[in-house]
């Protein structure tokens, strides 16, 4: 059975994984105007300088801490967890000549094998079984000998990792989970297809778990993300590179729309968010969208038949795509276990 927190989810992204530019939802042209960046404190980790773990570890750790999701401890356990999965994804993927991008594992004669679920293999490296996993992928095709040819780094790829993931629905949701320990695993294989044709297979997993207590955001309190000073957010969304596509059965199925913004209070607290709510951009143009609930996932986890948006959850979605380099004012009108509650706060999208 599956357990509290696991996500079966599974982001498919091409090489360059932040959609940029473009868009702007109809409105008209407008001066450019972001935020500055806002860092905060966070721990220190053992990911070695110019890794993809550690870009990923900042991006996410920076975007808790931020938002008030809470600050995250490293545990070593998971990170092996995450790396062996990794590992299993492209060996699997060279070796099949497909792309596999999976949380179950079923080929126990490969050498990364470990265990079918993410709690299985954490389990397996000592840690346990409350966790939740999330992960992204890119596959690539190319010629060494292509003059403008740019292979990016490691700590590009980790932190547009962590960006993508959180320009999502379901990964977000995962991203922001209340345990209080992260592990990162990040794999890369490239094997030659001709004399100067390459392919790449490469994988990124966070896994977020806990053993016994959870990190809180306080009785009554809204956490969101974005927040308050967020900025460089993703001015797109494409609904359709997240798997299960979180607009499934909408007409925006295969839309390209704006950043989830997500809304959460802690476990056993029930959230509402209201129509009346509000995105507006620097010159006052009002942006349309849609609430995405427990009450109307279309989603549900295969094993449990459970959505997977709990009722302590929610998603503002914009429906088009907001502007590059812009600031947006959000408020946010709702009820927490009918407690009335407003969120004000502006954050800039990047290009």
């Amino acid at each position: 059975m599956p357990k509290p927190g696991v996500f079966s989810l599974s982001l498919i992204l091409t090489l360059t994984l932040v959609a940029c530019g473009g868009g702007g939802g109809g409105e008209p042209d407008a001066p450019t105007s972001v935020l500055p960046p806002v860092t905060v404190p966070i721990p220190p980790s053992s990911y070695p300088v110019g890794s993809a773990e550690l870009a990923g570890y900042t991006v996410l750790q920076q975007a808790r801490a931020l938002c008030d999701f809470g600050l995250l401890r490293q545990d070593t356990r998971l990170d092996e967890a995450a790396r062996n999965h990794a590992r299993y994804l492209t060996s699997v993927s060279i070796a099949s000549g497909t792309h596999l991008l999976s949380h179950d594992e079923d080929i126990t004669s490969n050498p990364y094998f470990t265990g079918y679920y993410p709690w299985n293999r954490t389990s397996h490296t000592g840690y346990g079984d409350q966790v939740a996993e999330i992960l992204v992928g890119t596959w690539w095709d190319y010629d060494i000998g292509y003059p403008s040819l740019v292979i990016p780094t490691l700590e590009l790829r980790g932190a547009e990792s962590m960006r993508s993931l959180l320009n999502t629905v379901y990964h977000l949701s995962g991203a922001m989970f209340e345990g209080a320990d992260v592990g990162f695993g990040v794999d890369i294989q490239t094997v030659p297809t001709s004399a100067t044709a390459r392919r790449e297979e490469y994988r990124f997993g966070s896994l977020n778990g806990y053993q016994t207590d959870t990190l809180k955001i306080g009785s009554g309190k809204v956490a969101t993300y974005p927040c308050q000073g967020s900025s460089n957010i993703p001015p797109e969304f494409a609904p359709a590179s997240e798997n299960p596509n979180p607009f499934k059965d909408s007409v925006y199925v295969n839309a390209v729309v704006g950043p989830p913004i997500y809304l959460k209070v802690d476990r056993g607290q029930k959230l509402t968010v209201s129509a009346s709510s509000k995105i507006v951009s620097q010159i006052g143009v009002e942006v349309p969208f849609s609430v995405l609930t427990n009450a109307n996932d279309p989603n549900t986890d295969p094993v449990s038949h459970k959505p997977y948006i709990e009722v302590n959850e929610a998603f503002v979605i914009p429906t088009v795509p907001l502007n590059p380099l812009t600031t947006y004012h959000v408020t946010l009108y709702g009820t927490v276990d009918k407690t009335a509650f407003t969120r004000r706060f502006a954050m800039s999208t990047g290009s």
